[in-house]
């Protein structure tokens, strides 16, 4: 019972610290829009959640709708769009962006429908061009699916294998002109949907409190910064909290204290059992409820570890993209 007692106070006071910095991780926030809804301007009423870098001229427009999507039945998407009567010059883009961290990441990949307001008229790649961005960089440009490019296109990758150092970069979706254009009679879409990266974890990336790389946070990783407390760490990647002080103390504790128990795969299947107030969130208002029931035979360790599991989760099954 004492080593059970103590588990359960280290689950706690990782709890408590997890709160102290957001953990870059390598994945993609809401790569599938479904996190927002239905937006219908995303200059005027919201950026799209996650992708709250919005740089759209005024030459250009974007909403989040459910009129197509891959993955999700009915689910959402992100349209980037030229203007119809609205001039432009060559090299004027239009573009969504977030911060993502790209170490141990391989490849970029997503599903992209290229179209126009009319069905009847083709999409251009000599006019318009669909574009994929890090740092500002194209990396990827839809010139390459030929002239006429109408139509879906699904799990496109982009290989960024050794191109980036592991930290921040800016990962941009844009519809760009090619050509000086005056008054054009209709619109040009850049739809996006499924944007994630490789295949590590089924495609979500580790979490960059996975020491191990086995797509779970748990007693392996903390064994393991455990091991380089106080000292300079013997692999790079244990410090994992960027200070001056190139140790392993608590704040490279709290970084893995806000990942603790996660894992980089999907879990749609999920269920927030405890979410004793029933707010969409397991939080220390729930933990205040196990705490009043506490005395009572129905609550014990059990309970705190199953509590630590879905810590600071919500309900909402596509918060990882």
């Amino acid at each position: 019972m004492k080593k059970t007692a103590i588990a359960a106070a280290v689950i706690m006071v990782m709890l408590l610290f997890g709160n102290l910095t957001k953990a870059g991780v390598s994945v993609i926030v809401n790569g599938t829009f479904e996190k927002d809804g239905r937006i219908n301007n995303i200059t005027l009423e919201a950026s799209p959640h996650g992708w709250n870098d919005v740089n759209l001229p005024p030459e250009f427009g974007g909403w989040v709708k459910n009129d197509w999507s891959t993955y999700v039945p009915n689910g959402y998407s992100l349209t980037l769009y030229s203007k119809a009567y609205q001039s432009t010059e060559t090299g004027d883009i239009a573009m969504v962006s977030q911060e993502v961290y790209l170490e141990d990441v391989n490849e970029i990949i997503f599903d992209v429908k290229l179209g126009t307001e009319y069905s009847y008229i083709p999409w251009d790649s000599q006019r318009r061009s669909a574009v994929l961005l890090i740092d500002d960089d194209v990396v990827w440009d839809s010139d390459v699916l030929g002239v006429g490019a109408n139509g879906e296109y699904r799990d496109i990758t982009v290989d960024v294998n050794g191109l980036y150092g592991a930290g921040l970069h800016k990962l941009s979706l844009a519809i760009r002109t090619d050509v000086d254009e005056g008054n054009p009679l209709w619109q040009d879409w850049a739809q996006w949907d499924f944007v994630r990266f490789d295949t590590h974890c089924e495609g979500f990336g580790y979490l960059r409190a996975d020491l191990n790389y086995d797509c779970y946070v748990n007693w392996p990783d903390l064994e393991i910064l455990a091991e380089e407390w106080l000292e300079e760490p013997s692999v790079e990647r244990y410090d994992l909290f960027a200070d001056d002080e190139n140790i392993i103390d608590l704040y490279d504790f709290s970084v893995l204290a806000e990942s603790w128990l996660d894992s980089s795969y999907w879990q749609p299947d999920q269920l927030l059992d405890m979410d004793r107030n029933n707010d969409g969130i397991v939080n220390f208002f729930d933990f205040a409820f196990l705490a009043e029931d506490w005395e009572l035979e129905s609550v014990d360790y059990d309970d705190i570890n199953k509590l630590a599991e879905q810590w600071l989760e919500t309900n909402w099954i596509y918060e990882l993209w």
